[in-house]
């Protein structure tokens, strides 16, 4: 009984209920024998449901394959697998920047007046837990997780409680490694670029050789970035007063947001931004006690070493996207906005490398065999950022379809062929018929001489003539042959 119960326990979704009645199942079939008389068994004999349960979580408790075969892989491995422990105190800062994206728990106003979430991408130094920096949008993309990283590099984001407000530190810092998620927002070509994963061409491959050091979590393994996971339940534990909360869950669902919803109370985005922003700002400057009281700014000014740099003009050239395209008549399209530069006249009907920035598309670099050619332009796109350009490529693709099936709707019914004869049948009989008394009208008649009569007459009679010949001759050739006899033959002989 106790090998048989094991064997049903250690199965996916199997309980201790499951094996109680799965003993009685048996025991009706009389598959359990007594000890020692090997009698049958009934299910009196049975143990109770209590007691499987009870020894079932003695059996589970001691053994580890027993938890293993309950367990998914990825709780097993957290819980049960053994793991490396990281001496952050050993390290100093930016020598390993956690980078990672999640979704906020709230609803804000997104630009179109519609209630939606906002993603927040932001990257932690492992030493001090400090936020370097942090990016907001309505989706994460390979776009927010660089962008974040730019913030994170120039220190823009880093500002110091002085008493009364915040201001902005000097820290400009390039770290030395960085951890990131195995998501496909990291994995793409542009991400892996901006982190010197990959080099963008020759030039570069001997200038610009790995800013830094990229590293990649363990698949589904929330232990390589617990750092990053942390903060964001903490970020959102701190700004859950705000209105428009939503709770992780649907359990932990407030009764509030259905009252923020119908007074309007919702956060716009302009709001909800600068609210996160106080959060951040509030949390770099706050006392932790894994830091021994310290806030997370203070350690990081305390212990920096030194300050790895990078020059601003090449962050901003690995930020550029890159694209290959083909030099015609001194100009490339791209995303179907077509960039002009008379330098290209000489490059024509040769590909080229394109690099642009996705927050503005006014401009980009053109670059053939790896030489610079040619800035190229578009004046209908300064300031225009590539989603933006995107969407509104999207929206007149929309629009076009629903004009589509706005037009096949007005048309059903009819046939374009019908509906062309009935606007010519319309066109030709718009008559109007002449009154009968106007036919038999008859007005007086005054002939004109020109003194040709005699010889138009003359000319008249003479193609009548010559008509009536040529009919007689034509009806001559269609007559039919008659065979003529011996005597008409001699006769026309003769």
């Amino acid at each position: 009984v106790e090998n048989y119960i094991r064997s049903l326990y250690t199965r996916e979704n199997m309980s201790a209920t499951d094996c109680y009645y799965a003993l009685i199942a048996m025991c009706k079939k009389s598959l359990i024998i007594k000890s020692p008389d090997h009698a049958i068994a009934d299910q009196e004999d049975l143990p109770a449901e209590a007691t499987i349960r009870s020894y079932l979580k003695r059996f589970v408790r001691s053994s580890l394959a027993a938890r293993a075969s309950r367990m998914r892989k990825n709780d097993f491995e957290a819980h049960e697998q053994p793991y490396i422990t990281r001496d952050v105190e050993s390290m100093h800062p930016g020598e390993m920047w956690i980078g990672d994206h999640t979704e906020l728990d709230f609803m804000v106003l997104n630009e179109e007046g519609k209630p939606d979430r906002r993603w927040i991408t932001a990257f932690i130094d492992m030493r001090t837990r400090l936020i370097v920096g942090y990016h907001l949008s309505w989706q994460p993309n390979s776009q927010t997780v660089a962008l974040a990283f730019h913030n994170g590099v120039t220190g823009s984001q880093i500002k110091a409680f002085t008493g009364s407000k915040f201001e902005r530190v000097n820290v400009s810092t390039l770290p030395e490694n960085i951890m990131i998620d195995n998501g496909k927002d990291y994995r793409s070509k542009y991400t892996q670029r901006v982190f010197g994963k990959i080099d963008f061409n020759d030039n570069a491959r001997m200038s610009v050789q790995r800013i830094t050091t990229l590293h990649y979590t363990i698949a589904y393994h929330g232990q390589s970035k617990a750092q990053m996971e942390r903060w964001f339940g903490t970020i959102q534990k701190m700004t859950r007063h705000l209105p428009g909360y939503k709770g992780n869950k649907y359990q932990n669902k407030p009764d509030s947001l259905a009252q923020d919803f119908k007074s309007c109370a919702l956060l716009s985005v302009e709001e909800f931004d600068a609210a996160i922003a106080l959060a951040v700002n509030s949390y770099n400057n706050r006392p932790h006690r894994s830091l021994n009281s310290q806030t997370p700014l203070q350690v990081y000014l305390t212990n920096q070493i030194r300050q790895r740099s990078i020059d601003m003009h090449v962050l901003d050239f690995l930020m550029m996207k890159a694209d290959s395209r083909k030099i015609r008549r001194c100009q490339i399209t791209l995303l179907g906005a077509e960039y002009y530069s008379e330098q290209l006249m000489q490059y024509n009907d040769k590909p080229a490398d394109v690099y642009y920035d996705p927050n503005d598309m006014g401009l980009v670099s053109i670059y053939v065999d790896g030489v610079f050619a040619a800035v190229a332009s578009n004046k209908e796109m300064f300031g225009q950022s590539e989603r933006g350009w995107q969407k509104i490529l999207h929206d007149r693709k929309h629009n076009v379809k629903e004009l589509r099936e706005e037009i096949k709707q007005m048309h059903s019914g009819i046939s374009d062929r019908e509906a062309r004869m009935m606007a010519l049948e319309g066109r030709l009989l718009n008559m109007e018929a002449v009154p009968g008394e106007l036919l038999k009208k008859n007005a007086s008649t005054i002939t004109h001489l020109t003194g040709l009569e005699a010889q138009s007459k003359e000319i008249a009679e003479e193609l009548k003539t010559e008509k009536r010949n040529r009919d007689a001759r034509e009806k001559r050739k269609k007559a039919p042959a008659i065979p003529l006899s011996l005597a008409a033959v001699n006769d026309k002989i003769k």
